[in-house]
Order: C-alpha cells, then structure tokens, then sequence
C-alpha cells in the first residue's frame, strides 16, 4: 500500500514520464490513436483499458462502458452504488458517472449513438427531448423539434403559437389552416374574412322613451344593420317598448349581431359546398342575400318501374326515334339507325325551373351494347335561356361507358373543373337552370349502337316537402323598385325597361307625366287619367284636345268635332278635327278626301257624298291627287295602265327593238312604249311591255301597231315566228332585211337538213361538200351524193394536179393510168422517172394480154347476138348466178323500203297515210278556230258581266254609304231629338217608345238588306271572275294551239323533205340494181373469158431445189464462220478478271453501269440494223423468186442470180460480227449484274458485323458495374 506521493513499485523505467499521482485518485492518458503513449500507458498502468485506485490497497478497473479510460473516485457515487469510479471526459456525447447515458440536450437512438437534440429554443419548453428526439412544444408549436406553427396556429413566438380561429365550413377543404405568418385562413372560394368568417355587430337607432321612463325602443322592424365589406346587412327585431315610469332595453332576438362568412354577393355558408357559399342570383339585381326559409331537400327521379316516364329519344339532329321499355330489366333503351348519335330527352319533370339544382348532381345509370366507344363533348347536354352547355360522358372523373351498367353523376356548377362547356359565368348558369328546356343524355356511342338508361336522379329543393332543410335556395334583399323572392318583379309604380323584357330586365320608374301613379309592370303603359292617353298618358285621349304634358288634371279639353271625333291645336290656337268621317276632310270635315270625289255642299250642283274613287287599285295608295275629286276621274295611273278607271293597259306606240334578243336591246327614238295584259287583275303589275322585233314585225297603215293587248303576240312578217316576232322559221333565215325571212334552199342531197344559220343562211353541209346551199363538193372531192362528197386521193408523183373530175378519176400523166394515178401503164415500170419502158422481154407478156383481150371481144360479140338472138342453153351454173344476182336484187328493194318507212306499206300507202294526218290537222284547226270563236263570244260576254258587276257593287255601295250617312246625320239627329223629347216627356210616353222601336227594326231591316245587296254584289264579282279566268284561258289554249300548228307545219315540211330523199333513195336503188345487172353480164362474160395460162412445171422444181441447196450452202457458210470465232469465247474470262478489277472500285460502279448499259444501246442498235439488212436480204430473195417465175430472158436472170447470190454472201459474212457484239454485249451485262451482286453482299456482310458488335458492346457494358470503396481505399467491382 503506497502513501500518498509514493511511487508505485512496479513502475518501469519509463516513471518518471508517467503523471503523477493524485490524492485517491489516478490519471490516465485517454490517447488511444498513437502507438507510443499506448506502450508507455501500458508501463505506467499495466494496461490501456484499467485506471488504478487506490482503495484498500486494490486496484480498481474504471467501468466507462468504453466511452472513456479516465475515472476518479467518488465517494458519494461509491456510496449509493458500491462502486465509486466516476468517469472523466466520455466520448460520444455520453455523460453519468459510467458513461451510460447521453448528455444533456441530447438523447440516444436505437443503434446507441447519442444525437443533439437540437431543439429550437423559441418553440420548445425545454431544450431536452425525449427518447425518439422530440421535442416537449408550447402552446400551437409542432414539429419534431419545435421550429413551427401547428395547423391553424400563426405567430412563431416565445410564447407559441396563437390559434387563428379558422372556421372550418369555411375553410379550404372543410381543414382549418391558415398562413403561420399572418394567421390568415385559407378560405374556400366564395369565403372571406381573417378567419373565414367573423362577428359582426349592429349598431341601434335610439328612440325617444315613454313618458315618465327612459329607455331604447324599435321604431320599425329593422332596427339594426352591420356593414360586411361594403355593404349594410339589416337584421330584424320585434318591437319593445319600455314600460311607464322604468326604463331598459329588451330585443327578442338573443344577440345584437351576425356571424357573416360569404363574401358579397354569396351566401349560405355550407360545410358541404365545395366553394363555401352559393352566388346570389336574384336575376342580377342584387348582390345581397340570404337563405331561404322552408325549403328542403328532395330529388326528381325516374326509376322506369312500370314505364318509359314519358323519356324520349332523339338523333343528334332532331328527328324523333322510337324509345324501348324494358320491364323485366326496368331500363329504357335506345338503338342508332346510322351514324348519328342518339340521345335520351328528359320529360317535363326534369325541366322549367330548376335553379334549385345549382350546384347539385344529376345522377343516372348507363350501359351500351358495344366495345370502343367515342365519346365527344356533348354527351350530356342542358339547354335552357337559349343557352346550351355540354359535357363528355367521361368528365368529372367518370367513366367511359361499356356492356356494364356503370353510374354516373355530374355537379351542376359553373366551375372550370366541372368541364361544363362553354364556361358560363354563375349567373348564366344559374340562368340555364332556372328556364330548362332539355336534358339530353347520349345513349349511343358507335355507329348504329345501342345504349340503356336508368335510376336517373336530378337533386334539387321544394317549399314545405319533407326532409332535410336546404339551405342553398335564396331570398334576395331587394333594392328600391323590386320585389319578390328573387326580386324578379317591379314594385308598384315601376316597371321593366325594355317592354316585356323579363325578369332580367331592370325596374325603372313609371313615366306618366303626373297622369297616373302605376302602370303596368311589363309593358310599362300607364293606368291614364285626367282624360289623357298613350302608354305615358303622353297625350289627350280621343276627343280632346290639349297639352297632356303639363302635368294637371285639366290639360285635355273636349273636341268640337261632330260625332265627338278627335281634334288637334294648330299653333294658331286653331282646333281641326282629326277623324272625320272615311272619304270626308277639311278643319270641319266639309271637304271631300284624296281619293275620294264627291260635292258634300253642293258647290258644283247637287249633293253628292265622297264615295272612293275607283281606280282598280292601279294608283300609288301613297300620292296625292290621284283621281279629280268632283268627276272621279283618274288621274295618275301606274302599272301601265289607262283610262277613266285605269281598266286598260296603255295604248301606245310598239317598243322597236334596232336588234334581236341577243344582242342587248336598244329603243328607236321617237316610238312610245305599248302593253299588254290584264289591268284588272288581282295580282297588280300585269301589264307588260310589248317586245315587238322591228325587223320582224309587220306595220300598219297608220303607224307603228301595238302588240295584242291580252297576249302580248306581235303580228309577224312572212316567214317570222315567236310572240315577238324575234326569229325566222325553221327553214329560213335573214330577218334583219326587214322584209320576213328567205328560204335557207338547202340542197337536199348535199345538206344534213333544210335548216341553215339564221344570220348568213349557210345551210349544214354533208363531208366533203361545201357552199351555202351545201351544192357542191370541196376541193379536191368528187362524187356529189347523199352520203358526201369523197376525197380524190390523187397520186402527187403520178397526176398533172390533186383535183380528180366528177367521177373521181385524176389527171394522170403521160404513161400513167389509173383513177388516182397510181400506176404506170401495160409494159411500163418506175413512176418516179416517169414510167419508162419495161425490157424488152416483157413483149411477150403484152401480147399474151392482147389475145386475151381479142378473145373478150369476141365473147363480146358472142353475148350481143345471144341478146339479139336468143337460144336455149342448159346451164348449171349460169342459172344459179342469176339466182344470186335476184337476191341481190331483193334485198336491196328492202333495203328500199325501209328507207321509206321501216314497214311493209308501199310508199302511196305512206302518202295516203299522210295525207289522212294532214285532213285531220286540218280537222283540228276547224274545231280551233271554232273554240276561239266561242272563247272571244265568251271574254265578250265576261267582260260584259263584270262591267255589269261592278255597276252593281257601286250602286250597292253607294246605297250602304247613304245609309251609313243617313244613320251617321239624321239617323243620329233623330235619335237626339228623341232622347230630348224622352227627357222632356218622360220615359213613360208609350208613343215615343213605340216610335223608338220602329226605328230599331227599320234600322235592322235596313241593315240586313245592305248585308244582302254586299252579297249579292260578292257573288257577282265572283261569277265575274270565273268568267274572265276562263277566257284567259281560252286565250292561252289558243295561243298553245298556233303554235302546235306552227309544229306540224314544221312537221310535214320535214315530211315533204323525207319523201324527196325517199325518191332519190329509190332511184339509187333503181342505179344500183341496173348496176347489179352490168356486174352480172360482167362475171358471166369473165366465167367464159377465163383462160389458164402456160406454166412450166419442171422448170419450176428445178428453180426451187436451187434456192434450197443454196440455203443449205449458206447455213454451212454460217457454222464455219461460227467455228471460226471460237476464240471469242474463250476470252470471256479475262473479262470476267477485268469486271471484278472493276467492281473494286466501288465509287465508279454506277458509271460502269451506265457505260455497260450504252453499249447494250448501241449492240442492240446494231443488231435492228442487222435484222433490217436481214429482211431486205429476204425480201430481195423474194424478187429473186418472182423473177425465176416469170423469168423468159436467161442473160438477165443469171445476172440478178449473182446479184443476189452476193448479196446473201454479204448478209452472211456480217452474222458473224452481228452475234459477236450481241454476245459480248450479254457478257458485259451479265458482269454488272454480279457486280452489283456482290456489291450487295458487302453491304449486307457489314450491316451484320456492325448488328454483332454493338450487341457484343452491349452486353459488356451491361457487366460492368462500379462498386462503393472497400476499407482499404480500393475499387471494388
């Protein structure tokens, strides 16, 4: 046991280096990391790892759980524990008297290292957290360590967080929150406020108190308000009165204030509206409103239990289709009969009004019978307000239809993430709902699909239904002027501006310049008084007169007009009457109107009343002065109209025309305007403007004539035709001479028809013809006929000129024969030198000819005295020639007859047939003309009764007026004098009232036979106006008729044409079988006169086996010459060599291509040449083959022999460099090919080397992957 500065006795050398020890207590070094010390502690202390006490003579290891190797004793510690090592200086964030814990502000995780708290000192109540490192916040503080405000807690301080008192209906997402800064709540849409809402309070008007007492008391019931952001909200309280003699304040309501949340122009705070509160409509006249008492929810459904509910279904167009019912199923269903969409249309339960569905959902269930539907924009659709908006079926998170039956719901909200298109404003949505005209639901999405609809559901409110209470209907504070619940009417004393302008259209005072105190709420026409009228009681009512405008009540005073007519004040002070009687003027009604005639004063002579004047409604009703006011007569007649009562069309001058229709019109100057039509018709206007042609129309002896006044028809030049007399018959041309029009005279065999052009007259002319009248051929033709003319075709090298003669036969020259020249005469040959003479060999060949030709005169002769001295001659063959040439003859006498008619009538019976039709034209035109006859007896007699009608209607009407008068005047006087006289004598005097009732059935009876006469004068205007339609039409049958006749005129002149071609037709045929007869006479004639001449046969075998061994000579020609270039051949190989040099230079490939191809061009052209040398060779053989036939002078054989012999000599000698090139040119192109092949391959051979290596590189790229480092330092892969 060592005293106290003792050296311990088993210390090394190195003591003196080891620290001194302390009273009761040992030091050690705790430097671990450097190997020296480590020696030298272990010298000092036995050991790195055990401290040295110095308690009861042992040594001590301190227990620091190797957190620290330095340790002091503790007597307190060795008091409490048994152990008093009290570490020194732990390691790690350890403290305690081993080490085992973390030290302050600190706390141990689950891997034991200790880890700072690191608390944030404002936020926390202390800087120690617990075992998992969190920290003990204050009041609104959260966070792991304490560094923020909780939700809904603003204002980071030493005190915490304040709460920010956020509402939560009125909060984003129904979660209070707010901005930790400012405390400001993060409100929904429509909610506004710190807080998303807040405490309003009212102020209170004080009154005065009962007497004898002092108190507040209500004057009215709204006695109170709070101003929300700019705006008063009124709240109402019943009135309280204090009682005598005490004094207080009582309200029946409990608090003198409101919690308002919704910013202005919205209410309803709701915890389940997404947007907070519900925008007040109230039609857009107020901003201020509240929820409605009484209304709770329901919902419109449609479950289709017994019925289709009256849904219907509709193309996108429009057009209804038939709706199906399924009841076992309980759906309805809908099929496309094309492409078209098909819809489902809501009844009249889902419609009207509907605004208390804002915001709610429509509900539905849908399936199809189809995969791969395509959807658009408008599968569900509202309209309503003359709006429309629309949905895809797959919006708001829904899905696409399918075979199952899947749910869908909508929201019906404004809201750019509801995807109602097009975006509406609240207001117009809200607008859409409150007049819903349809709900359309797209029932097919593929093209003749099938769609099935059920459990519809539209959520919406009803006033007084039972349920829950919905609080989303509005009631509006209405402004100044308006009332109602949605202030959608006018208070009294306003009214809508504009006129029946609906419920969105605002209330304006009435305006009825102090006449009337209310008015009309729509229209906004006064209630008028004070004898004043007009929708403002702008004016003075019918039979007064004044300024209604200043505003008394004695404004308007009382007309001095008869019958109490309407009256005005001239600025003079002057009163005129207004309304005097129809037909009557004058400031006291003593003059006769414009358009009427009459002397009601007898200035001119008698009375007579103002009756209208009758102008047949062919006078401007808006002039002045139509008619002279005494007389009636008309004045100022329009529509082309004249006389006494325009009842005419003018008569006047024709309108000359200086050209035809086309070109544009001109008037000759001096000539006034004529018109036709009718001037009585109902539909006014009908009097038109008579076209006359100048050229074309006739004059008349006094002057220019008129066109018919009914039909307009102008009186036509010969040989002019149409209502104007415009154009030329058919036929004929040349109107503008002015004297009608000249006949085309159209050859009939040169011209296609007898028509020709209207201006020149050429006619049509056939091919090959050519004049005006088509009469002659062209140049060079020939051969004037029905079919044309021909071309002469004459030879250019063999005819003095190219113009043949009528027969076709051309101009030959000298030598040359032939009808075109083409040919050179017997025993003359070469046209080009002019048809020299053949050798002389050919003599031999001319005289063959001539005894031909001798022993055809003499077969000639032997005919000619057969016809003149027949016999009897059996044969065979003759009769069956004749035979032939008689069917020859039949069939072209058929040919004939259906050239006239295509039947078997003779031509007379055609004629006759003709002439029958003509008889009956005739026939025809009678019964016209008759028809006409009766039809003007008829307009005559028409024209009389409608005269006579209207004479009837003007005395009727003349004595209804009289009477109208006669009861207006004395009629009214008499019943004046009779009210006086029943004032004076009193009601009781049986006389007067006797009097009285005679008057009444007078009157009546008057009337009643006025009645009668109107209708009687109706019924003959009617009768009037049959008869003149009827003679209209007359008058147009007839016209229909003249020109049916101008028809068949047209008619049998083609007749009279076709009978003239028929003629001829039937003499060319009479030419032709004369014809027949000629070539029969000519084959008999050629049967006897044919003679077989001499041919020698041996002469011919032995020519032909000539010409064969000289071609088997040529062919061994050929094979030797064949043999003979074998070496050729043998040289393809050393081309082949060369071809592959050549490919090697890949660049220049192309270029050797194009270079091979040439010389295929040019082998190729080579080898045509070699076959037309071929042909010429064969050709010249085939010469030489009808040369050996009729070759009679051996010098000139032999040498055309040899000629030919060394022209085939030559042909041969060139076969073999002709199949020289041809080789070497399919050599050569056989090379490129393989060039190009293997051009080909290389390619291919390097795309695969390139495919190989980058999927080798790939996959060793693949391999490679970095590891993190090992202990060492190294790489680990």
């Amino acid at each position: 046991m060592l005293n106290e500065g003792e050296v311990d006795p088993i210390s090394s050398p190195h003591q003196s280096s080891c620290p001194k020890l302390l009273p009761v207590s040992v030091r050690v070094d705790a430097l671990l990391n450097a190997q020296s010390l480590l020696i030298e502690r272990s010298v000092c202390y036995f050991t790195r790892h055990w401290l040295l006490q110095k308690v009861f003579n042992k040594w001590f290891a301190c227990n620091c759980n190797g957190f620290s190797s330095r340790c002091f004793f503790d007597q307190s510690l060795y008091e409490r524990s048994g152990h008093g090592g009290h570490c020194l200086d732990c390691t790690g964030n350890r403290d305690g008297p081993n080490c085992e814990r973390c030290r302050e502000n600190y706390y141990q995780r689950e891997d034991n290292y200790c880890i700072a708290c690191n608390c944030n000192e404002i936020g926390s109540r202390s800087l120690q957290c617990n075992s998992e490192g969190r920290c003990q916040c204050k009041p609104g503080v959260t966070g792991d360590k304490c560094d923020r405000c909780d939700i809904n807690n603003y204002d980071f301080s030493e005190q915490g967080c304040k709460p920010c008192g956020c509402y939560q209906s009125g909060s984003q997402g129904n979660q209070p929150n707010c901005d930790p800064t400012s405390g400001t709540c993060q409100c929904k849409e429509n909610v506004e406020g710190k807080q998303c809402g807040r405490w309003v309070w009212h102020r209170f008007h004080r009154a005065s108190s009962g007497a004898g007492g002092s108190g507040i008391s209500f004057t009215g019931q709204a006695a109170g308000q709070g101003k929300q952001w700019g705006r008063w909200v009124w709240h109402k309280f019943h009135k309280a009165s204090s009682g005598a003699g005490g004094s207080g304040i009582s309200f029946t309501r409990q608090a003198a204030g409101q919690y308002l949340r919704c910013k202005p122009g919205f209410f309803n705070l709701d915890e389940e509206n997404l947007f907070g509160c519900t925008p007040c409509f109230c039609y857009g006249h107020s901003s201020v409103c509240d929820s409605a008492p009484g209304y709770s929810r329901v919902a419109i459904e449609s479950v289709f239990a017994r019925s289709n509910e009256r849904w219907t279904a509709e193309e996108y167009s429009g057009r209804t289709l038939a709706l199906q019912f399924n009841g076992i199923t309980q759906t309805i269903g809908a099929s496309a009969p094309g492409r078209e969409a098909v819809y489902f249309a809501a009844p009249d339960k889902f419609l009207g009004d509907q605004r208390a569905s804002y915001n709610q959902e429509l509900e539905f269930k849908l399936r199809i019978g189809e995969s791969g539907p395509g959807a658009t924009v408008e599968d569900v659709v509202l309209e309503g307000a003359g709006l429309s908006i629309t949905q895809a079926i797959f919006g708001q998170g829904n899905p696409l239809p399918s075979g199952v039956t899947q749910k869908y719901k909508f929201r019906l909200h404004e809201h750019p993430d509801y995807g109602w298109q097009p975006r509406l404003s609240s207001r117009d949505f809200i607008s859409v709902l409150t007049n819903l005209t349809a709900i359309k639901i797209r029932a097919t999405y593929t093209p003749e699909g099938v769609g099935f609809l059920d459990d519809v559901k539209l959520e919406t409110a009803r006033r007084g239904a039972a349920g829950r209470q919905a609080n989303w209907i509005e009631m509006c504070s209405c402004l100044k002027g308006y009332v109602g619940q949605f202030c959608e009417s006018c208070a009294p004393g306003y009214r809508h501006e504009p006129a029946n302008g609906g419920p969105f259209a605002p209330c304006v005072p009435c305006n009825c310049n102090g006449h009337a105190d209310i008015c009309d709420t729509e229209t906004g026409k006064c209630i008028c008084e004070d004898n004043t009228a007009g929708d403002n009681c702008e004016r003075c009512n019918r039979g007064y007169y004044g300024n209604a405008l200043q505003g008394t009540e004695y404004d308007c005073k009382v007309c001095p007009c008869p019958n109490h007519g309407a009256c005005t004040q001239l600025i003079d002070e002057t009163v005129v009457c207004l309304e005097c009687p129809k037909g009557y003027g004058g400031p006291r009604c003593d003059l006769c109107s414009d358009s009427y005639f009459g002397d009601p004063t007898g200035r001119f002579g008698p009375v007579h009343v103002c009756q209208p004047c009758d102008c047949n409604e062919n006078v401007d009703p808006n002039a002045v002065g139509n008619c002279n006011r005494t007389t009636g007569e008309c004045l100022k007649c329009i529509y082309n109209t004249a006389g006494f009562s325009c009842d005419q069309c003018t008569r006047a001058s024709v309108n000359w025309e200086m050209g035809p229709p086309n070109p544009p019109l001109k008037l000759l100057a001096g000539y006034g305007l004529g018109f036709y039509g009718d001037a009585l018709a109902s539909l006014k206007g009908d009097c038109k403007q008579c076209q006359c042609y100048r050229s074309g129309t006739l004059e008349s002896g006094f002057g220019p004539p008129v066109c018919d006044q009914v039909s307009g028809q102008c009186q036509c030049k010969p040989n002019v035709k149409g209502k104007n007399c415009e154009q030329c018959e058919d036929g004929y041309y040349n109107i503008v001479s002015g004297e009608g029009c000249e006949h085309c005279n159209c050859d009939p065999t040169g011209s296609l028809n007898h028509t020709c052009n209207i201006h020149t007259g050429q006619c049509l002319c056939r091919p090959g013809i050519t004049g005006r009248r088509c009469d002659a051929c062209e140049a060079y033709h020939y051969g004037f006929s029905s079919q044309g003319c021909q071309t002469c075709e004459c030879d250019s090298i063999g005819s003095v000129s190219l113009q043949c003669d009528p027969h076709g036969q051309c101009p030959c020259l000298e030598n040359v024969e032939g009808r075109q020249c083409e040919r050179c005469k017997e025993n003359k040959y070469d046209r080009q030198r002019g048809c020299v003479d053949c050798p002389p060999c050919y003599n031999l060949v001319q005289d063959a000819t001539n005894d031909h030709r001798s022993k055809l005169n003499e077969l000639k002769h032997v005919l000619s005295n057969i016809a003149s001295d027949p016999t009897v001659i059996n044969d065979t063959n003759f009769e069956n020639k004749l035979r032939d040439v008689q069917f020859k003859v039949e069939d072209l006498w058929n040919r004939a007859k259906q050239g006239a008619g295509g039947d078997d009538k003779s031509l007379l019976e055609r004629l006759e047939e003709l002439k029958k039709r003509l008889n009956e034209v005739g026939d025809l035109i009678t019964q016209v003309n008759n028809f006409t006859r009766r039809a003007a007896v008829g307009t005559e007699m028409g024209t009389r009764n409608v005269t006579e009608a209207e004479e009837i209607i003007d005395d009727a009407l003349a004595l209804l007026k009289n009477a109208l008068d006669y009861l207006e005047t004395e009629g009214a006087v008499a019943l004046d004098k009779a009210k006086d006289r029943s004032a004076q004598f009193g009601q009781q005097s049986e006389q007067m009232s006797d009097i009285a009732r005679e008057a009444r059935v007078l009157v009546q009876k008057q009337m009643e036979e006025a009645e009668e006469i109107k209708n009687t004068a109706e019924r003959a205007k009617n009768t009037s106006a049959q008869a003149y339609e009827l003679a209209t039409e007359a008058i147009k049958q007839q016209q229909n008729i003249s020109d049916e006749l101008r028809g068949l005129k047209v008619n049998i002149e083609s007749a009279e044409t076709n009978l003239e071609k028929t003629k001829e037709l039937a003499a060319e045929a009479a030419n032709k079988v004369g014809e027949v007869h000629s070539d029969a006479f000519d084959i008999y004639k050629d049967i006897y006169g044919l003679t077989v001449p001499d041919i020698d046969v041996p002469k011919l075998k032995e020519d032909a086996e000539n010409t064969a061994n000289d071609a088997r000579k040529l062919k061994q020609d050929a094979e030797d010459l064949l043999k003979a270039h074998g070496e050729i051949l043998a040289n393809l190989d050393d081309q082949l060599d060369q071809s592959e040099d050549l490919l090697a230079r890949g660049m220049e490939q192309q270029q050797l291509v194009d270079e091979l191809l040439a010389d295929v061009d040019a082998a190729n052209s080579k080898a045509d040449k070699a076959v037309q040398l071929g042909d010429k060779t064969l050709q010249e053989a085939q010469e030489t083959l009808r040369t050996l036939q009729g070759q009679r002078c051996s010098k000139e054989f032999d040498n055309q022999v040899q000629e030919s012999k060394g022209a085939a000599q030559n042909a041969l000698d060139s076969v073999p460099e002709i199949q020289r090139l041809i080789a070497d040119a399919e050599n050569k192109t056989h090379s490129a090919q393989r060039a190009l092949q293997g051009a080909v391959d290389n390619a291919q051979r390097a795309r695969d080397t390139a495919q190989d290596a980058q999927q080798k590189y790939a996959e060793q790229a693949s391999q490679f992957v970095i590891h993190p480092f090992d202990f060492e330092g190294n790489w680990i892969i």
